[in-house]
């Protein structure tokens, strides 16, 4: 038997993928800005933050995709 979470769970977690990734990306922008990091570590980085990006916009359409369960 297969366990199926609710959308107001899988709503809940979104939430949370949004909320971290921004902290992530505001970690690793403040890491890139500083300028301590290696080149080839900050282009990682960049990597790292369009990732993050994209997890955003998947889970804010998920989001927007459900809005009318809560």
């Amino acid at each position: 038997m297969t366990f199926k979470p609710s959308i107001k769970t899988e709503r809940e977690r979104a939430q949370e993928v949004i909320d971290d990734s921004i902290e992530a990306i505001s970690v690793l922008d403040g890491a890139i800005k500083c300028g301590f990091l290696k080149d080839p570590h900050s282009l990682i980085a960049q990597t790292w933050i369009k990732e993050y990006n994209s997890d955003i916009e998947n889970a804010k359409m998920f989001l927007e995709n459900n809005k009318d369960i809560k």
